[in-house]
């Protein structure tokens, strides 16, 4: 096991992520700190970084050092951005760093920061084709993905602060100067050649200004859910919000409920950059990444290539595991299980979605609860499904998992159904209902946590399921505490189940 630390120096911020890397090459998240140094702002007529910036910098960079050696940290990796890419005084600032610090820092060119964006984004969300769009400091990158490959990308010299800069926008935006920035950012993305071909996708966004964003329509809409990762908005709703507060002055920005105090002055600049891609491309649906530039990182490091996971939602429940010391065998058996009994029995559950992934994520991570406590581990269990990061999953899929994992032993666990209720429908609920079921019978069918249960076979009749067993052993016990859940099965599906 190590730690390594992860250093970020974006033009508006320095950020630090600490993370441990085990043996089996499962990681986590152990610290991540931040700090706004705004190194893109006021550089110099000649292109330099300012001075006192970079005093900052140093600062900054000194105590994140300092938390690093104490934690212990073995490696530190530090990869800066736009600002320092295009600085005249690039070479001072790094030799500066090396120096002091003994920090070797690497600058990344348009073009690796869009790839790094995109690696951290396709390893952490389920989709095949989408814009990629990371607006930051100093410049935004724009990165088009079909069938997961990075098929064109373009970093754009500009971001919230220069564009703040350029357009005067620090106090307030008016009629004016919006159509000025508009009109100057369709300019530049007429330019770009293959932006043209963009149709019909989703549009991922990275950054601090996409989270903001969300933040904001959260507060509106009384999401229930913290987790940002995948986080859907309809476009419409965005510019929604943009003509909300796009004339409103700085004062008045900072009592937007979720907004970032120490962004509200490039915030009107920065999010006037996603609605006029937006309008350009005709896009209809924001989907947030929780992960970035420092996760493609941290991704090519732990896989040492540049291919995206072909499963990232096995991947994800996996490296859970891992962490948590899990042994992989019983989980596994179950999910097998499981799935088996959801293909022979797929007629009479007759319900109107593909459940694998919800299903997948229940059977896999049923008993993490454990690690908190035996008793009661099915609630410790559903409660930590609802709130990992598990990548690959939409936010209800997530929630429908907890629910099903929550119901593996009893089908006594009370639903929050109130609380939930613009995310989980009736609908939602009898499908959590039936899923269960097959996830407490096969649960119950590796009772003794051995693989005893080869295979199984469903045998449907007009009042009567039989499930026949194929086990290495007498399968007494296994086939006992399976029939338990006769009851709840009859009730359900309203049909006795045998097991023999």
């Amino acid at each position: 096991m190590k730690k390594i630390g992860i250093i970020d120096i974006g033009s508006n911020s320095i950020r630090l992520v600490i993370v441990q890397i085990n043996k089996d090459k499962s990681f986590r998240l152990v610290d991540e700190l931040k700090e706004s140094v705004r190194l893109g702002k006021d550089m110099t007529e000649n292109g330099e970084l300012n001075p006192t910036r970079i005093d900052n910098a140093i600062y900054t960079l000194a105590f994140f050092k300092r938390l690093c050696i104490i934690q212990n940290i073995t490696e530190i990796l530090a990869v800066a951005t736009e600002a320092v890419r295009k600085a005249t005084n690039q070479i001072e600032f790094l030799n500066r760093v090396k120096l002091e610090l003994s920090i070797n820092i690497r600058v990344l060119t348009g073009i690796e920061e869009a790839y790094y964006d995109y690696f951290g984004a396709v390893n952490s969300m389920d989709f095949s084709d989408a814009l990629i769009i990371d607006i930051g400091g100093s410049s935004t990158e724009l990165i088009f993905v079909k069938n997961r490959q990075l098929e064109s990308s373009i970093s754009l010299p500009f971001g919230a602060i220069n564009l703040t800069e350029k357009f005067s926008l620090q106090k307030t935006m008016n009629a004016e100067s919006e159509i000025a920035i508009k009109e100057f950012l369709v300019s530049l993305y007429k330019d770009i050649p293959w932006l043209k071909n963009v149709k019909n996708v989703p549009i991922i966004g990275i950054g601090g200004t996409i989270r903001n964003i969300a933040k904001l329509h959260k507060k509106e809409t009384n999401y229930p859910i913290d987790n940002l990762n995948n986080y859907r908005i309809p476009t419409s709703e965005v510019i929604t919000i943009y003509d909300k507060f796009k004339f409103k002055d700085a004062s008045q920005r900072k009592k937007l409920k979720g907004l970032s105090k120490e962004r509200t002055d490039i915030f009107v600049g920065a999010t006037t950059v996603l609605v006029t891609l937006i309008e350009y491309l005709s896009l209809e649906e924001l989907h947030i990444s929780g992960s970035g530039l420092r996760d493609g990182f941290l991704y090519e490091y732990i896989f040492n290539n540049k291919k995206p996971l072909i499963d990232v939602l096995d991947f994800s429940i996996k490296n859970n595991l891992l962490n948590y010391e899990i042994d992989l065998q019983h989980p596994e058996h179950v999910w097998m299980l499981t799935e088996t009994l959801y293909n022979e029995l797929s007629s009479i559950i007759n319900i109107p979605i593909n459940p694998y992934k919800i299903l997948k994520t229940a059977a896999m991570l049923h008993d993490i609860g454990i690690v908190i406590s035996y008793n009661d581990h099915h609630k410790h269990s559903s409660y930590m499904i609802a709130n990992s990061k598990i990548n690959g999953l939409t936010h209800k899929e997530q929630l429908m998992a907890s629910y099903i994992a929550a119901l593996h032993r009893k089908n006594e666990f009370k639903l929050n159904s109130k609380l939930y209720q613009n995310l989980i429908t009736q609908q939602d609920l009898d499908t959590i209902d039936k899923l269960s079921i097959l996830l407490r019978i096969s649960e119950n069918l590796d009772r003794c946590v051995n693989g005893n249960i080869k295979m199984i076979s469903c045998n449907i009749e007009l009042d009567t399921v039989t499930i026949t067993v194929d086990a290495i052993t007498d399968p007494i016990l296994e086939v006992i505490a399976a029939t338990d859940c006769a009851s709840s099965f009859k009730k359900t599906f309203n049909k006795k189940l045998i097991i023999i």
